[in-house]
């Protein structure tokens, strides 16, 4: 359920939706390259993320997109977001009133609601064509930097053993970024949109990039993103093929899948916990989760308020539920149990129905979007759901996957939208002569996709 209407301008082609796009492309630089250093990871006795000029810069982009987008004169642009991202904003909001740390939390919600917020009103100007391709040349530049660090400066490009505290990082590549991680999930996002939405390209350059975009994502030893660029991959590839005409066999689908999640939880739900527990598994992070979800056995409603866990300084729980290394960390290495020990279960279950139920079944069930873009956005909308099993970035200010979550949750907004319903017969318009005309913005394309 969308809140907002389609805006009265063809966006595509306007001064506006220009200057929207050149702001799309300065915050996606700024979060993925320009303030590498302010996302480093942090020890648990720092607050985290305090930076005045960080916040300072995002609330300068926000301005300059309010007056770029017009939205004081169109103020129905403010509710791009689905009203189910608003939903769980507001319950966001509302959690801090039991926060552990509210002053910490309120700035580290003011952010994110600052960047969801911008990211929306910036798709909802620019259009799908334009914010796609100024978000692919834009990764492409990043991939470019990335590749100058390495050669150049390797040192910097490139982990090494003196700034890591897991001797397995050293030698991976990271380039301009400041964690190989971070650095997997740009190139594979990069990717994603080589192979989905890179058909402007000259065929020789999309096909340079692609194989440099790759080797740069093996270089860089990101097992979860090497995995998930290739399910994504098989994924959109499906959609392809997909009719929305079997959309009612979806039904059925859900409730067996429903169904077998509920026995696997009754029947083997301790025992996969026990086993992920243990130090060895998934490269320790089963010690974390274990760490985690014994919080959220004590807490498991409300949480301790949206981000109050981690990096809160001595007051953070983790220091009464474990005295290990997981003490050092800033985040639980998945995104759905640092939502469960912050905002609680409502909040996890609004974070699932708002980024996973709500805009998969717009792209199942939508008869308005083309294939292509159907392609591209389930094959992102799936990546960003894995990617948060194994690390945390819903919900979660600047971080990377988040930003390109709610980017790709903006244009599936959009490319879904109904278009507007054609105006009524007027008075004598059984004479033929007040039949509506053509309109070029209501008019779907060829391969069913709206203009608008």
């Amino acid at each position: 359920m969308m809140l907002a209407a389609p805006l009265p301008v063809d966006a595509n082609h306007d001064l506006s939706a220009k200057l929207c796009g050149w702001a799309l492309a300065g915050l996606l630089l700024i979060v993925i390259v320009g303030l590498g250093p302010l996302q480093a990871q942090k020890t648990m006795l720092s607050t985290g993320d305090g930076n005045i000029f960080r916040q300072a810069l995002y609330i300068l982009v926000f301005g300059f997109v309010i007056v770029s987008a017009k939205a004081l004169q169109t103020p129905r642009i403010f509710l791009s977001p689905p009203l189910t991202l608003w939903i769980l904003i507001a319950w966001c909001w509302i959690s801090l009133s039991w926060s552990l740390e509210p002053s910490i939390a309120f700035r580290r919600l003011l952010l994110t609601t600052i960047i969801i917020w911008t990211v929306f009103m910036i798709v909802e100007r620019t259009g799908y064509e334009r914010a796609v391709r100024t978000a692919l040349l834009t990764l492409l530049a990043v991939l470019l930097i990335n590749y100058v660090m390495v050669v150049l400066f390797p040192h910097a490009g490139i982990h090494q053993a003196r700034e890591v505290l897991d001797a397995g990082l050293v030698g991976d590549w990271k380039g301009a970024l400041p964690q190989k991680n971070f650095a997997g999930a740009v190139c594979a996002i990069t990717i994603l949109l080589l192979i989905f939405a890179g058909g402007w390209l000259q065929p020789y350059l999309r096909l340079i990039s692609i194989i440099a975009t790759v080797f740069f994502l093996y270089k860089t030893g990101s097992k979860t993103s090497l995995a998930l660029t290739f399910g994504s991959l098989v994924l959109g590839g499906l959609y392809l093929s997909y009719d929305p005409k079997f959309r009612a066999l979806l039904i059925p689908a859900t409730v067996i899948t429903v169904g077998l999640a509920v026995l696997f939880g009754q029947f083997y739900w301790m025992d996969a916990i026990y086993t992920l527990s243990q130090g060895s598994a998934l490269t320790g992070r089963g010690t974390i989760w274990g760490v985690l979800i014994s919080y959220a056995n004590d807490h498991w409603l409300l949480g301790t308020g949206y981000g109050s866990f981690w990096n809160i300084g001595v007051n953070s729980p983790v220091y009464y539920y474990t005295s290990t290394w997981v003490r050092l960390l800033g985040t639980g290495h998945n995104g759905y149990l640092d939502i469960l020990v912050t905002v609680g279960v409502i909040g996890l279950l609004l974070t699932v129905l708002a980024l996973v139920v709500a805009p998969l079944s717009r792209l199942l069930w939508s008869r308005t979007i083309s294939r292509r873009s159907g392609a591209l956005l389930i094959s992102m909308l799936i990546f960003c759901i894995g990617h948060n099993f194994t690390e945390s970035s819903v919900m979660d200010r600047d971080a990377i996957v988040q930003v390109f979550f709610m980017m790709t949750l903006a244009l599936i907004t959009i490319s879904t939208r109904q278009p507007p319903e054609a105006p009524g017969p007027l008075y004598f318009a059984w004479t033929g002569r007040f039949k509506p005309l053509p309109n070029s913005r209501l008019a779907p394309s060829q391969d069913g996709e709206s203009k608008a």
